[in-house]
């Protein structure tokens, strides 16, 4: 991971270091370091904690991971998160090897759970591809915005191509183009884990990392799921089942 999401990491890792020289340092794990804006006021970061507390029981509960803790930076704005970031200026969260969040917004738990997910995936090895991290994360996360059918129908009318979806970073993305990422990441880790007992710590588990495999690794064939044989009747499955829910 490049500092920022950067190609080039060299100007942002100079303002990492800046960052690191003027945020506030608060205690949080024997790990992991909690840098905190100076804007923001004292005691502003103890939901944050938690929040990451959060993040690590449901990485625990849902994936069997339990990796040390990383460093992250609380944002006043995110403005100055994305100053500090190669990424589009929607973003409010993203993990580069640190968690960086912008306390400031309606989702904030949500948040951290879906960038600690990232931290926990990358701690074990999983690099890659980029739907699996993503989908992965937004599931563990109980993200349920995705759902929304006019979205879901444009991803079952015209998919992403694999390859795209297999090397893209949602974050560097035209916006439009990064809603529509996340969804058919979400729903693609949907479909592939619908109905197996194994569930995502199975496609852990065939992705590669030794606490997916104790669960038993199933079947697992993206480019499959993505044929236009099964990939709509998968889409309408899920929409059927989100709207039974409300």
């Amino acid at each position: 991971m490049q500092p920022g999401l950067c190609p080039d990491p060299s100007e942002a890792a100079q303002i990492r270091q800046t960052l690191i020289a003027r945020f506030r340092n608060e205690d949080w794990a024997a790990a992991g370091r909690l840098y905190v804006d100076p804007r923001l006021p004292e005691g502003a970061h103890l939901p944050l904690l938690h929040h990451l507390q959060q993040a690590e029981r449901e990485v625990l509960a849902q994936l069997g991971l339990d990796p040390e803790p990383p460093d992250v930076f609380a944002y006043f704005d995110k403005e100055l998160l994305v100053a500090a970031a190669c990424t589009n200026r929607n973003v409010v969260a993203y993990y580069d090897g640190a968690l960086h969040v912008v306390l400031d917004h309606d989702d904030v738990q949500a948040s951290v759970v879906h960038e600690y997910t990232h931290h926990a995936l990358m701690s074990q090895g999983i690099l890659g591809p980029a739907w699996a991290q993503e989908g992965i994360a937004m599931l563990v996360a109980r993200e349920a915005w995705w759902l929304d059918p006019a979205r879901l129908e444009q991803v079952r009318d015209a998919p992403m191509p694999l390859e795209v979806m297999e090397q893209s970073i949602p974050y560097t993305l035209l916006p439009e183009q990064a809603v529509l990422f996340y969804v058919q990441s979400a729903t693609m880790v949907a479909c592939l884990v619908r109905g197996t007992d194994a569930g995502l710590r199975g496609l852990m588990g065939a992705l590669g990392t030794p606490a997916g495999a104790a669960q038993g690794a199933g079947s697992y064939d993206p480019s499959q799921l993505l044929d236009p044989s099964a990939w709509p009747a998968c889409v309408d499955g899920l929409m059927r089942a989100a709207l039974s829910e409300r």
